[in-house]
């Protein structure tokens, strides 16, 4: 991971990429480069709805649009109290956790949809691990493992609540570090 700075081109060598040039001038070596945009929601057939759309169809904590109307998935960006701020997630189980929130305020709970979000993946000999929230401004300290032995557990900090914990081959330790999430999600936001 290289923080704080942006890419600003790729190097080549006989036609195939050879490295990743960033704004530091530093270029890593790279044999794949894989790019990741990200995605804009789908709003553009509910411009003239009346409903706010602002990257996605903004919604309270119980993803309410408007009085009967509700949005989820991709294209909701809805008030997560935990986090005090509206927020959008891009995944499969948020879709799926969102439609049940949805489902039961239609049937009229009221409860807020609060997700921890998590995911993982395996990529060749790193097992990644995320729970929470990894805002770019938090602060970050390693509370597991070893940077340099490639196995630790980073926890992230912002207004001195836990929002997220990211693991590198240390799935056991990262699942038990959730609960910090869970609580720090749990406290009134501060802004």
């Amino acid at each position: 991971l290289r923080l704080g700075t942006g890419v600003v081109g790729l190097t080549d060598e006989d036609g195939r990429v050879a490295g990743v040039q960033l704004g530091t001038g530093e270029v890593l070596p790279a044999d794949v480069v894989v790019v990741a945009i990200g995605a804009n929601p789908a709003t553009e057939w509910l411009a003239d709805s009346g409903l706010e759309l602002d990257n996605g169809v903004v919604c309270d904590s119980r993803c309410r649009a408007a009085e009967g109307i509700y949005a989820v998935g991709d294209v909701a960006r809805w008030q997560h109290e935990g986090l005090g701020r509206l927020i959008r997630m891009e995944n499969r189980t948020n879709a799926t956790e969102q439609a049940m929130a949805v489902a039961g305020a239609i049937l009229g709970e009221d409860k807020p949809y609060a997700p921890v979000p998590y995911f993982w993946t395996d990529q060749y000999d790193a097992k990644l691990m995320v729970h929470g929230f990894l805002p770019a401004d938090a602060e970050v300290d390693v509370v597991e493992g070893d940077l340099t032995a490639r196995r630790f557990v980073v926890r992230y900090r912002q207004d001195g609540r836990v929002t997220g914990v990211l693991g590198w081959n240390m799935p056991k330790q990262t699942r038990l570090r959730r609960q910090e999430v869970v609580d720090g999600l749990q406290e009134v936001p501060t802004h």
